[in-house]
């Protein structure tokens, strides 16, 4: 293995990228370093803007500058990089080392895997499928709910929000709390696991506990979808995405009298006009 040594700070690079969304039904992403951010966005169009942090010089002639690759295979857009190999000291670095971070925004009803070892994975806006994987990082996704959602890290909290319905979800952490926020008629049957921490739901759960377990199961609405929720060390919440609806302000005149206004008669008259000159 070569190994260079290079002294000095980190060079910083954007690049961006788009491509015709046209027959692309699935974005793969996979970092070693860097965080993973997806919104919805043009349907016809994918758009990605990734910010590089790297020691290692940019090599021009090459795709991405060198950092990371992207190519079409069939259906799938591929964007990252699978392996990354470092040796840092104080005030040198011996190899490579490189961190990107991604922001992407795509056509909402294609389905997503985001993978990273060192970086937090979010989504928002998004309709299709979505598996996002970490390490050392947060995931936090937002999906339509017509699609299944699988989250999985292990240093980091999750948190998934489905907004419009619900279709199955597994959400999994180590050392971190899973929040799961639902629509008010999401049907699941939900497996909750945990060793440190507490329940707390806020659907009228039919439960049934495990003796000698932290595991807690139960429907809602018939149970027709899976959810599944598991961590070691953090609470485990299960939320209703409907809103709360706002106090309904008093209606005039009730509660409260509003002062009465003066009789007429009690009013100031008002001055007399003055006598016309008379004349002789």
């Amino acid at each position: 293995m070569l190994v260079a040594c290079v002294a000095g700070e980190r060079r910083t690079v954007t690049i961006q990228r788009t491509w015709n969304a046209n027959g692309i039904h699935r974005v793969n992403v996979n970092e070693v370093n860097g965080s993973v951010n997806v919104e919805a966005g043009n349907p016809n169009e994918i758009a990605l803007v990734a910010h590089v942090r790297a020691y290692e010089r940019p090599k021009p002639n090459e795709e991405n500058q060198g950092y990371f690759k992207s190519e079409v295979n069939g259906d799938s857009l591929d964007i990252g990089r699978k392996s990354h190999h470092h040796i840092r000291f104080i005030g040198f670095n011996f190899g490579d080392d490189v961190q990107v971070d991604y922001s992407l925004r795509v056509p909402p009803a294609l389905a997503l895997e985001l993978k990273t070892v060192n970086g937090r994975i979010a989504t928002k806006g998004i309709d299709g499928a979505t598996e996002a994987k970490s390490v050392n990082g947060e995931i936090n996704l937002e999906n339509a709910g017509s699609a299944e959602v699988d989250a999985h890290t292990v240093n980091g909290r999750v948190m998934a929000t489905f907004v419009r319905d619900f279709q199955g979800a597994k959400l999994k952490t180590v050392n971190g709390r899973v929040v799961a926020v639902l629509p008010s008629n999401a049907s699941f049957a939900c497996d909750l696991s945990q060793v440190n921490g507490d329940f707390e739901a806020s659907f009228p759960l039919s439960i049934h506990s495990h003796p000698g377990s932290r595991r807690v199961s139960g429907d809602v609405n018939g149970g027709r979808y899976e959810l599944r929720i598991s961590t070691v060390n953090g609470d485990i919440r299960l939320e209703n995405g409907v809103p709360p609806v706002p106090p309904v302000p008093p209606a005039p005149g009730v509660g409260s009298v509003p002062p009465a206004l003066p009789a007429p008669s009690a009013l100031p008259a008002p001055p007399a006009p003055p006598a016309p000159p008379t004349t002789r």
